[in-house]
C-alpha cells in the first residue's frame, strides 16, 4: 500500500485502484486495508469483505454502469457533466490534461481513456498528495504547501465540479451494494477535502 505517502494519498490510491481494477485482487485488498486503518465503522468495510474470495461481479457491475458496450449507465468522464450535451473528449478533457501537465504528468498514450476519466483524476490526485508528502517529510514545506494548492484548485476546479452528479448515478444504477457504498465514500472524501 501507500501508507508512507500519507493518509489522503492512501485514500486516493484505494479509490483509483478499484476504478482501474473493480475484479482485482490487489486492489480490493487495498480498498480493505484502506478501510480498516482509517475507516474501520465504514459500511463498504463490510461489503468489500463479501467479495475477498471472488470479486468478478464487482467488476460486471462496474462496467455495465461505467464501460458498456450498451449505453453508459453512468458516464465516468468530467466532460459529459461539464459539457451538458453528453459528449466525451470536450475542451474540458484538453483542461484536465493541461493541468496534469502543470506538474509535468501526461496521459499514457498507450491508456485508452481520457484525461478527464474518473480514474485518472483520482490517480492525478494521488500523484499530487503523494509528491506533498514526499516534500514535508523532507521538511521542504513551501514545495509541501504549493503541491497541496494544486490539489484543492484541481478538486475546485475540476473534480470537485462533477463528482456529485457522477457518485449519485451510481448509487442509482449499482445492483451490488459495494458500489453505492463505494460512491458514498468516495463523495465524502472529495466534499471534505473541498471543505
Amino acid at each position: 500500500m501507500t501508507a508512507q505517502y500519507g493518509p489522503m494519498a492512501t485514500a486516493y490510491f484505494a479509490y483509483k485502484s478499484m476504478i482501474f481494477s473493480p475484479s482485482g485482487t490487489e486492489a480490493l485488498t487495498g480498498m480493505i486495508a484502506y478501510l480498516e486503518a482509517d475507516r474501520p465503522d465504514s459500511p463498504l468495510l463490510a461489503e468489500a469483505k463479501k467479495f475477498v474470495d471472488d470479486s468478478s461481479e464487482l467488476e460486471f457491475d462496474f462496467n455495465r454502469m461505467c464501460i458498456g458496450p450498451y449505453k453508459l449507465l453512468v458516464a465516468p468522464y468530467e466532460g459529459v457533466y461539464r459539457s451538458g450535451n453528453h459528449v466525451m473528449n470536450t475542451d474540458e478533457t484538453v483542461r484536465v490534461a493541461e493541468f496534469y501537465q502543470e506538474i509535468g504528468l501526461v496521459i499514457d498514450e498507450k491508456f485508452n481513456e481520457p484525461a478527464d476519466f474518473i480514474g485518472n483524476e483520482l490517480e492525478f490526485l494521488y500523484c499530487v498528495h503523494a509528491l506533498a508528502s514526499e516534500q514535508k517529510a523532507a521538511n521542504n514545506i513551501e514545495a509541501f504547501e504549493e503541491l497541496t494548492a494544486i490539489a484543492d484548485e484541481f478538486l475546485t476546479k475540476h473534480l470537485g465540479t462533477w463528482i456529485t452528479p457522477f457518485c449519485e448515478g451510481i448509487k442509482n444504477h449499482a445492483q451490488q451494494a459495494f458500489w453505492r457504498e463505494f460512491a458514498t465514500e468516495l463523495h465524502l472524501l472529495i466534499t471534505q477535502q473541498m471543505q
